[in-house]
């Protein structure tokens, strides 16, 4: 499968598409729907926050000048600070 890359401004608008479904989907008529796309993106959240930690933590230890590189990268910055990953948050898993 051929990577798919987007430029900032598409990426902005990705974010943002996200945001709306979300707040669309606290808003569901249906209680039991709700609470399944809640529990679905709890979920889907915890399946991405632990690796993402752990590449971060490694990065950070491992290359402290990468991790700096890759903060500059918006697509990258962004999802760090939806995860609020901080340098200070990231804990040694091990």
């Amino acid at each position: 499968m051929k990577p798919v890359f987007f430029n900032n401004l598409e990426f902005k608008e990705i974010v943002q598409k996200v945001k709306e479904l979300v707040q669309e989907s606290e808003n569901l008529p249906d209680e039991g729907v709700r609470d399944y796309v809640t529990s679905l993106l709890k979920y889907f959240d915890l399946l991405h926050r632990e690796p993402l930690a752990r590449i971060l933590e490694k990065v950070e230890a491992e290359n402290p000048e990468l991790s700096e590189t890759l903060k500059q990268d918006y697509t990258i910055h962004t999802l760090v600070e939806l995860y609020d990953f901080h340098k200070s948050e990231v804990k040694d898993t091990e």
